[in-house]
């Protein structure tokens, strides 16, 4: 039961699994781990005696839920996708990789790097594939706001998951990049179709 639970390959999930929901929501993920792992929670990592123990700070914690609910609110205002996804952007990269290393910082050095830049890269494109999906500025706000909320539930709802069952964290990254395929290749076509139609 180590390995579903407690070995590196279930912590490789966890990681990867919240580094995804860092490029969907910046703060929740790493602001829950946090908590989870003072708690002692679960398959939390344990961050006593690594880089990160800071984050069991009660103050760190705080300031990350405050920001998460900051995040929450501005999110659901559609008009200002534009500026916020300009500011938002590296904030979601560098927690990405931030909760993917500390998340493997128990294993050592050489995993908390790699899977730290491996989560840099993660966060990135799970923000690039939320953005493709995001309606146009200037459209209907209901399915924005509504797209806003769905997100919101999914974060929630993954962070417990991934501290709960790690492995699981690995079908949320496998999902990330057949998604990513997918806009990448219908992006491809319409481009093609455009310049058929200048031709």
């Amino acid at each position: 039961m180590d390995v579903v639970f407690n070995s590196i390959y279930a912590r490789a999930c966890m990681g990867a699994g919240l580094a995804v929901l860092s490029g969907v929501r910046a703060f929740l993920p790493i602001a829950f781990l946090a908590l989870y792992s003072r708690l002692a929670f679960a398959s939390a990592p344990v961050l006593d005696d690594t880089p990160f123990a800071f984050l069991h700070k009660t103050w760190v914690l705080i300031l990350f839920f405050v920001l998460a609910v900051a995040e929450l609110v501005m999110d659901k205002f559609p008009k200002w996708s534009h500026t916020r996804d300009q500011v938002m952007q590296p904030i979601k990269i560098v927690l990405g990789g931030l909760v993917f290393a500390a998340v493997m910082a128990p294993e050592g050095w050489i995993s908390m790097t790699v899977c730290g830049i491996l989560g840099l890269v993660i966060a990135g494109l799970a923000d690039n594939a939320l953005r493709s999906l995001r309606p146009p500025v200037g459209a209907d706000t209901g399915p924005a706001i509504f797209m806003s909320i769905y997100a919101d539930v999914i974060v929630l709802i993954g962070t417990l998951l991934f501290v709960l069952v790690p492995l699981i964290g690995a079908l949320l990254a496998l999902f990330l990049f057949l998604l990513v395929y997918r806009i990448r290749r219908r992006q491809t076509r319409k481009h093609r179709g455009l310049r058929i139609l200048r031709g």
